[in-house]
């Protein structure tokens, strides 16, 4: 049996190591990073502050002075590289950090506004899921008729004057172009928190290549750390003036053990995008436009020409009849696009890819989905393509 598992692990890592991932959830960490992940701390504990019961059992641990600095240093590494006063790398996910900001409002019977799954909200945040069992009431904003991923403010402000949020979150995994945050804030004033789900552009953002959310108005940045930002899986919470309030949250309410192998590789990727993060960054949105503009050229429906396709790591194509089996038989030549329309430059801009690659990668998908070649001899060349682009960029 393990020999099979070890064969399991193998082939899914020689598979994907010949692919062309398009996927934009998804990244490569960097030689230093996947080391960090191997680090004994994965198998510590830590508490900065003992667990006392009155009269009781007193709970810390000892053999922990590396683990206490560590955290430190990535804390202040991520305060400086996002221009926060608070940053806590404790969200075992973006999707635990979501229920970490929530549950940090104080009154648990309003109303938080969040983007339809519909047009392309976070999938977490839909009304019969987490919030459901949580037992917030939610409800979505509106959007533009024509341009899903931009909200209508004239309706969102009608909405918010009718029924007063206590808290809005713009989260979607559709986020190809910067959200209005100082209107939104605007609209919304102190008494009600913008949350700023930064799961997808946090990369972007890292780099100072899309929008800078704190600045312009949100109270709270939330995130996973494995998208356009290039780090583990796991997630992130930045702020300046509610600090605080989340540090309630962080330990025993969403989390006991964090995973301190794991801030230790998010500590280093941090490290990584404060040095590299801004020619990242810019190149991921001209590869970008670049895939998008070389796809729309060979005939794919490709959303949003006259916007320059998007400002962030991904365009997207519209849904036709036939999608699924399209994606299908990409990936049998070893491209790799999701079922939601969503075409993602991260991780291969990540491994040295630039604009003459995006137009090499979207005649690949011409000739599959177009000229109807052979996927098997299309797959051949995938990987001797593939096989040019071995090392990660951007870091040590």
């Amino acid at each position: 049996m393990i020999d099979v598992l070890r064969n399991i692990l193998q082939e899914h890592d020689d598979w994907r190591n010949n692919c062309i991932n398009l996927s934009p959830s998804e990244s490569v960490l960097s030689p230093m990073v996947k080391e960090a992940l191997k680090s004994d701390m994965g198998q510590r504990y830590y508490f900065e502050n003992s667990y006392k019961v009155q009269n009781g059992i007193s709970y810390s641990y000892h053999g922990t002075k590396h683990i206490a600095e560590l955290i430190k240093k990535g804390e202040q590494i991520a305060k400086d590289l996002f221009d926060v006063t608070f940053a806590s790398l404790y969200p075992l996910s973006g999707h635990m950090a979501v229920i970490g900001a929530i549950s940090s409002l104080a009154d648990k019977s309003g109303t938080i506004l969040t983007y339809d799954p519909m047009h392309g909200g976070y999938p977490g945040l839909d009304k019969n899921r987490m919030p459901k069992y949580l037992g917030f009431n939610i409800e979505y904003i509106p959007v533009s008729l024509n341009i899903p991923e931009k909200i209508d403010l004239n309706a969102l402000h009608k909405l918010i004057n009718s029924i007063h949020p206590i808290a809005i979150i713009l989260s979607s995994a559709h986020t190809i172009f910067p959200f209005p945050v100082a209107e939104i804030k605007a609209l919304c004033g102190k008494e009600c928190l913008l949350i700023y789900d930064a799961s997808h552009p946090l990369g972007l953002i890292a780099g100072k290549q899309f929008q800078d959310p704190i600045r312009e108005g949100a109270d709270v940045i939330v995130a996973g750390t494995q998208k356009s930002f290039p780090g583990p899986q796991g997630g992130i919470f930045l702020t300046n003036d509610h600090g605080d309030q989340i540090r309630n949250v962080e330990h025993f309410v969403i989390v006991d053990n964090p995973h301190f192998n794991r801030i230790a590789a998010l500590t280093i990727a941090l490290l990584e995008m404060k040095l590299f993060g801004k020619e990242y960054a810019s190149q991921i949105i001209r590869n970008t436009k670049a895939i998008g503009a070389f796809l729309f050229e060979m005939g794919f429906p490709i959303k949003y020409q006259n916007l320059g396709y998007s400002e962030a790591h991904m365009c997207k194509i519209k849904i036709f009849n036939g999608y699924k089996k399209f994606s299908e038989t990409l990936e049998a030549s070893n491209i790799i696009i999701d079922t939601a329309g969503r075409i993602g430059t991260n991780e291969m801009t990540r491994l040295g890819m630039k604009e003459k690659e995006m137009e090499q990668i979207a005649k690949f998908m011409k000739r599959i989905y177009f000229d109807r070649e052979d996927t098997e001899k299309v797959k051949k060349e995938v990987i001797e393509f593939r096989n040019c682009f071995k090392d990660v960029h951007y870091c040590f």
